[in-house]
């Protein structure tokens, strides 16, 4: 039987695969064993098919099995960004190997395997050898295959990666689906980084979002991360590092800078549900072929850990799950959610941006494996000569803006398919009732412009802008100034009642509130019903007299 191969693997790593090859892979691979099975759970924005690949054993294929079977639901989200092409390729091969020989013997009894080889299919397919060309000068792009990659942003130029709150991507939609289906106990984002002049071979991260309330998860994360990139250092000889970047470019004793914890990020939108989650960024001056094979090894430790501790991932997550549906049942006015990161500062024109700081806690260290101070500086990569820093490890945020989970929100009911796109739970009131509420009054309207979310998209076969060439703004949040008050409203029938003692409860007051750094009211999602010196369309609900009694 001929050989197996991602486009790859054939081309001896000289091209990455289109989308054609990744639905033409997985449906030979499906063909040859009875351990995997497609499932196709959306269209892209150009209508291309989004396809999952199930992997596991005992005809697992089902949610409702892996339950049942007590098994491990890994997620892994590849090629989100379709100029990092290393996650597809990995996860091809590596279901393959799984699969068709020996290596998936003893993890697939204890993991089922949720994965998404290509989550952006059209811009996968604009190839283009000028896509991530690589700039050191400016520290950005990679060293590519000769035939290129695709583009960061969609078909339709949305950044997935900053959409998974405001959900404006089919593609962002159709995954959002699929993880309230399947409801992993971890999921797994495939990424590949520029930035900084350092010696890894990958850096890797998990969610920073709301720290205090999910401290237990947190901790069981970072642990378990740190876990694997030992045993990825001594099975497969990769380097590996907690995401980030030199504070002050450029000099790396200033210390170790994560991005920010805005939930449009993945990771972060993950953490507020209370889930294990991974993120992988293979470093993008390395070689494309030993990305491939980093990212591999990673995603199979982590596999196997998965597996050697099934019991304690599923308690972990369970028991966050608790916790969430508990802070609505029983809300603790001193259990604060953190619903704005934001620093705003004025431009020299007078208008409004944000930075999203990071802090370093006493203590608390980045061991930075990298190169001689020369070569960072002149942004030589490889360094002459391998040298290690230590400097203040800055992954700790400090929310500027928190509340108390109240018991429920009351909200206009134009929000309905916006908090399904969620899974949030909700029921329509069938007649005007009274509730004590607390409201915010709107003392100010601004817009501030938001980068890298969305972009103008050049036809096919030509190259997207660098980032570092400041593409053209295209898309916009509103930022709102309120002051909160306390009082007894009747709100009329078909307003829903969203209760806050649900699995997405944590969530749901991320983006309901309207000082939330992305929420809807960010998003622009409510401006028709906003006017300043009103009442903002969304209350907090202290108590009432006929509250609905179930969500639905």
């Amino acid at each position: 039987m001929t050989e197996l191969l991602t486009r790859a693997e054939a081309s001896n790593y000289k091209e990455t695969s289109r989308h054609s090859d990744v639905l033409a892979f997985i449906d030979e691979l499906c063909r040859r064993t009875k351990l995997a099975r497609r499932v196709d759970f959306g269209k892209s924005g150009e209508g291309q098919p989004m396809v999952a690949i199930i992997v596991s054993d005992r005809g697992c294929f089902t949610p409702e099995l892996a339950l049942k079977q007590k098994k491990v639901v890994v997620m892994v989200e590849a090629n989100i960004h379709a100029g990092e092409v290393e996650g597809k390729e990995s996860v091809l091969a590596l279901a393959r190997d799984l699969t068709l020989t020996k290596l998936g013997k003893t993890l697939l009894d204890k993991l089922c395997l949720v994965l998404v080889p290509n989550f952006n299919p059209d811009g996968n397919d604009r190839i283009s050898p000028n896509n991530r060309k690589l700039d050191l000068k400016n520290l950005e792009g990679q060293v590519n295959p000769e035939g290129g990659v695709g583009t960061r942003y969609t078909g339709e130029g949305w950044n997935l990666n900053r959409d998974n709150m405001k959900q404006e991507a089919p593609e962002t939609r159709a995954l959002a689906r699929l993880h309230q289906t399947w409801w992993p106990h971890v999921f797994i984002d495939c990424h590949t980084t520029d930035g900084s002049i350092h010696a890894f071979d990958l850096t890797f991260d998990t969610s920073h979002s709301n720290e205090p309330l999910f401290s237990e998860l947190r901790s069981f994360n970072r642990v378990m991360l740190e876990r694997v990139a030992k045993a990825v250092r001594k099975r497969h000889g990769f380097d590996s590092f907690w995401y980030g970047n030199y504070k002050d470019e450029g000099d790396p004793r200033s210390g170790w800078h994560t991005y920010p914890a805005l939930p449009r990020f993945g990771s972060h939108y993950r953490g507020l549900l209370g889930r294990i989650d991974v993120l992988l960024e293979t470093y993008s001056y390395i070689g494309y072929e030993r990305r491939c094979q980093v990212m591999r090894a990673w995603l199979l430790e982590l596999f196997r850990d998965a597996a050697k501790n099934a019991t304690s991932y599923r308690a972990a997550t369970g028991n966050e799950e608790e916790r969430i549906v508990s802070r609505g049942e029983s809300p603790d006015v001193q259990a604060l959610v953190g619903i704005n990161y934001g620093v705003a500062t004025r431009d020299d024109k007078g208008k409004l941006v944000f930075e999203y700081p990071a802090h370093a806690k006493p203590g608390d260290h980045a061991d930075i494996l990298a190169f001689d101070e020369a070569s960072i500086t002149e942004r030589r990569y490889p360094g002459k000569r391998r040298r290690s820093y230590r400097g203040p490890h800055y992954r700790t945020f400090v929310p500027t803006q928190a509340v108390s989970t109240p018991t429920a929100y009351l909200v206009p009911a134009e929000l309905a398919p916006r908090l399904e796109g969620h899974g949030i739970r909700f029921e329509r009131l069938d007649a005007p009732r009274r509730f004590t509420v607390d409201s915010y009054r709107v003392a100010r309207r601004e817009e501030t412009f938001s980068p890298d979310v969305a972009a103008n998209v050049p036809p096919p076969g030509q190259a997207e802008v660098p980032l570092s060439q400041k593409p053209k703004p295209v898309r916009f949040e509103t930022v709102l100034t309120v002051a909160p008050e306390r009082g007894t409203r009747e709100v009329p029938a078909g307003t829903l009642y969203v209760p806050t003692a649900q699995r997405a409860g944590t969530l749901a007051v991320y983006l309901l509130e309207p000082h939330s750094d992305d929420g809807f009211c960010r998003w622009q999602f409510l401006d028709g019903l906003i006017t300043v010196g009103e009442l903002y369309p969304v209350h907090r609900v202290v108590g009432a007299t006929s509250a609905p009694k179930k969500a639905e």
